[in-house]
């Protein structure tokens, strides 16, 4: 069997993705809470984020990295919105795209934690 009939028989058995109606509301509600949480840290200048035990307070320029996590955040999930009206078999692609993009927020985050808490921190 060669690659190209391979890849037909993967086609006819492709189902799209399908994100249920509830989901695809709170995601968005999700997003637009990021969104709007982030603004208003951005404006006020401190960012709180719960995380884990405790919470993590941000101020100054760290706001401005916790921001872009955040709208990471956000475009994660706009791309399981998206993937769900694309019914095209290229379920690979917006998997990685999520991969990098989580990776991409993590780092971020992480190292505005780092660096907030070395800059705080009394000598």
């Amino acid at each position: 069997m060669t690659r190209g009939e391979n890849q037909s028989e993967n086609s006819e058995n492709y189902l799209p993705n399908d994100v249920p109606l509830p989901q695809r509301i709170v995601k968005k509600v999700l997003i637009i809470f990021l969104l709007c949480y982030g603004t208003y840290g951005v404006y006020s200048g401190t960012l709180y984020l719960p995380l884990g035990r405790g919470e993590v307070t941000f101020q100054g320029n760290a706001v401005y990295f916790a921001f872009a996590a955040l709208l990471l955040g956000a475009l994660y999930l706009l791309i399981e919105i998206i993937d769900h009206y694309d019914k095209r078999n290229n379920e690979f692609s917006y998997k990685r795209i999520k991969g990098v993009i989580k990776g991409l927020a993590a780092l971020i985050l992480l190292f505005t934690i780092a660096i907030s808490a070395a800059l705080t921190q009394e000598l």
